[in-house]
This record gives structure tokens, sequence and C-alpha cells, in this order.
């Protein structure tokens, strides 16, 4: 009776090892079955229709009232796997797949399922794209700890070799087709190229070229030796100094360039400097003061006032304008001023009428901001003489 007993413990042992080795082996996520299980099944496989075993599928549970969950499973031997949840009302099943030696399947395929439902979801995944190559400077020598990015990768930086070497694998070329590769050293150019033709599984080479690249500093003063604030440097790259008259700026081609540095109310300055290789170019920049020692110019428009007489038309008198203007760089018009017959003068503040034979000299000029005054205009009708910068706007009265 013992011996009984025992047996019968023993095969109840037995039998339930070999039930959960079969749930277990068959990668299933066991629910129990009811009106709220929902069944997902399907099959990984590769571009050429191969199946995958040992995927994981991984999915994601949000159900109607908002609870999340992560879950997976794994492929067969031909690729399968298949999955129960019990879920009530609606719940969106979201999937990914991975796969070892292939690219992830991050697309996310969504799905919202209800207790009930049976579904077949297949999944194609592929091998990733390698790009490999050396990386040197233009006399040929390899460049190491060069930073190789390589887009659909912006998470990963990948360093050449002491021999300029690297590799760059896991590219998920179906993401972008066209391709783009950055090499970044220290003293180098920045290497960029794109539209680079990967393909599924296969192997690129770029060997890759970098110019050196000079970093170029210095300090702004005027010519007391105070520092510019906020000047513009430019040397291939630009930058702006800082309270100090500082600037500094990074990467530019070596070799024969022209530095210029100007700033507002200062005369730009041009610098012919060769620049080499790392951060040994250091030129200050000197800026003389933009001062305004220029007088604007004042021209005048006179339009004829006209009478007739018995039917004889004749001239009674003028109507005077005047227009100034500063240089192009100058401070500005800050004033106009004329005077009739050598009387008080008077600000011009629009056109003035006179009439003949009352008037016999007018003279005007114009004051800029900086103070520069003009040299006086003079009209002399009596003697029929004109001193001063002409007329504007076509012909006027000689």
């Amino acid at each position: 009776m013992h011996i009984s007993i025992k047996w019968m413990i023993r095969l109840s042992a037995l039998s339930l090892f070999f039930i959960l080795y079969g749930i277990m082996y068959s990668g299933v996520s066991y629910a129990a079955e009811s009106d709220n299980a929902v069944s997902v099944s399907g099959k990984v496989i590769d571009r050429q229709g191969f199946p995958v075993k040992d995927a994981t599928v991984k999915y994601w549970l949000d159900d109607f009232y908002g609870n999340k969950s992560e879950h997976s499973v794994e492929t067969d031997e031909s690729g399968n796997y298949h999955i129960i949840e019990s879920v009530e009302k609606n719940t969106e099943f979201t999937f990914s797949v991975e796969a070892e030696g292939y690219v992830p399947y991050r697309h996310y395929t969504s799905y919202s399922l209800r207790g009930g439902e049976q579904i077949q979801v297949d999944f194609r995944i592929y091998e990733p794209s390698t790009i490999v190559g050396t990386v040197k400077d233009q006399a040929g020598r390899p460049v190491p700890d060069a930073r190789i990015k390589v887009s659909t990768l912006f998470d990963r930086i990948v360093k050449s070799d002491q021999q300029g070497r690297y590799t760059v694998t896991g590219i998920d070329y179906a993401y972008n087709p066209n391709t783009a590769i950055w090499v970044d050293a220290d003293d180098y150019m920045l290497y960029e190229q794109g539209r680079l033709s990967v393909r599924e599984g296969g192997t690129l080479r770029v060997d890759v070229v970098l110019a050196e690249a000079a970093h170029v500093r210095g300090k702004v003063v005027d010519e007391s030796g105070n520092p510019v604030s906020g000047a513009k440097v430019n040397a291939g790259g630009s930058a702006t100094t800082d309270a100090q008259g500082n600037y500094f700026i990074k990467r530019v081609p070596t070799g024969a360039r022209t530095i210029t540095g100007e700033a507002a109310g200062y005369l730009k300055s041009s610098l012919s400097v060769t620049l080499v290789k790392g951060d040994r170019n250091t030129f200050n920049i000197v800026l003389k003061t933009d001062a305004d020692i220029t007088p604007p110019v004042t021209k005048y428009k006179l339009v004829p006032i006209t009478d007739t007489v018995n039917g004889k038309l004749y001239i009674k008198g003028f109507t005077f304008r005047l227009q100034a203007a500063d240089e192009v760089k100058g401070s500005g018009v800050k004033t106009t001023q004329y005077r009739i017959n050598g009387g008080a003068w008077k600000m011009y503040e629009g056109p003035v009428k006179f009439y003949a034979p009352d008037v016999k000299v007018v003279e005007y000029y114009s004051t800029d901001l900086a103070g520069n005054q003009e040299k006086y205009n003079k009209m002399d009708f009596v003697n029929g003489t004109f001193e001063g910068n002409g007329t504007f706007e076509g012909e006027g009265y000689d």
C-alpha cells in the first residue's frame, strides 16, 4: 500500500513537470481559456522567407483602464510564436521583434483587440549593413581616435584604432537607404558624406581623408588698447568678441587666409595671415574709430512761379526746395538752414516761395550730427552766379 502511494506521488510530480516543460518550450504566454482570451500568433522570417528561431517577440498591453504591462515570447524552430492574454474590453497590443544578428524590428505595430479575438501577425526582419574603412590625413597618415557616426545610429559613436581603421555595423538600411556618415577628429575639419548606398547584410567600404584644421583666437582692441566687445571676427568661420574683447574660432582650413574684424563706430580691419594646424594661431586686431569728419551735402531745386499779363507769360518768382544728405557711413543730417538777402538764418522745414525782384541772394547749408558744417551755398540772382553743390532731380535755375 505504501509503495502504491509513493508511485502515485512520483507519477503526479512527473506529469506536472512535463506540463510545465511543455508550456515553457512552446513559448506560449499562458492565460486561462475564457471569453476574455485574445490569441495572437504568427511567424518571424527573414527577407528570403526563412524562419528565424529564438527571436524575441516583445509586446506591450495598454488596456481600457490605462494599465500598461510588458511581455515577451520566443519563436520556435519554425519561427512561430503564440500569445494568449486575458483582457477586459479593448486593449492595445504593440509589438517589436529582436533577434541575434538582425536589425531590431521597432516599427511598433499596434492592434486594438478585445476578448475572443484571434489574429495572425507575421514579422519580416533583416540583417544589418556594415561600413568599414580607414581615416587618414592628407599626408596619408592614419588618424586614431577619430569619431565616426552613421545615420540611424546617432546614439552610437565608433572610434578609429591606431591604424585609423573603423567598423560600424548594425546599420538599419531600410530606415534610410541614403545613409550618411560623419567623421570628426580634433584638429581636423569635419568630414561628411551622404547618399551611401548600403544594402541588407552588405559591407560598404568608405575610406576618409581629413583636412587639417586651425583654431584661431585673439583679442580685438581700439587704438588705445581698450577691448572692443561685440566685434565680429571672420576667418573662414565667425565669432563675436566677449566683454574682454576675446574671440575664438574653432576649426577653419589651414593656409593663407584673411582675418577681418569690424564693430559699430569703427573702421573695418583686415589681417593677412597663414594658419597652421591646431590651436597655435593667435591674432590681435586693432580697430580704428570711424570718425565722421565729412560734412553733409545740400542741393537745391527751383520751380518757376509764372503769371500771364496782356497775353504774355513771365516768371514772377520761384518755389525753393532743398535736399541734404550725409555720406553713406556718416552720422546723419541734423539741420538745414537758409537766409535771404543776408538776413537772419532760418531753419529749412519745407519748400519756400520768394518773388522777384525782392530776392537778390539766397544762401543755405547743412550740419550733421557729428557737428560737421557744410560750406555756404550761395545763389546770386543779380549777377547770375552760383556757388555750391548744384541741383537735384533734374535741371534747376542757373
